[in-house]
């Protein structure tokens, strides 16, 4: 019987074979290390991301997906345009206070210019519509 010999592509295969499970218990591994699943403005958020992130918050951020306006503090679900709270809201409420909701407004355009005079001012703050009426969460 003579010896047959592998044609190149099945030889790199063959020199593969015995690393691939090395590779693949390193990708669950990596995998396993992860055990929040929480994206922000698109990016996932490792776990020690998320644990700053939810130490500058004030409070627990559970998995899911969130879009975040890093200029105001607005922040709200993926997919979803209507603000669902200011960021850091939990902060105030720890602190005994300092945070308050201004409101309701006529139109967008004025709750936007008193979110400004408050911003003036030195306070976060953001306009939204909550269905009822345009409103702005004020914070330090």
């Amino acid at each position: 019987m003579t010896a047959r010999r592998l044609s190149s592509p099945s030889r790199r295969l063959a020199t593969l074979l015995p690393a691939l499970p090395l590779a693949l218990a390193l990708l669950a591994a990596d995998a396993a290390a992860q055990t929040r699943n929480v994206w922000v403005n698109g990016q996932r958020m490792n776990d020690a991301q998320v644990q700053a992130l939810s130490k500058r918050a004030c409070t627990h951020i559970p998995d899911g997906s969130y879009w975040l306006n890093t200029e105001t503090g607005a922040w709200g679900y993926w997919g979803n345009p209507q603000v669902q709270g200011t960021f850091g809201d939990a902060c105030g409420q720890q602190a005994g206070g300092g945070a308050f909701r201004a409101g309701p407004f006529a139109t967008m355009n004025r709750a936007n210019q008193e979110a400004a005079k408050y911003r003036g001012q030195g306070y976060r703050a953001v306009a939204f519509h909550n269905g009822d009426g345009y409103y702005v969460d004020v914070r330090r």
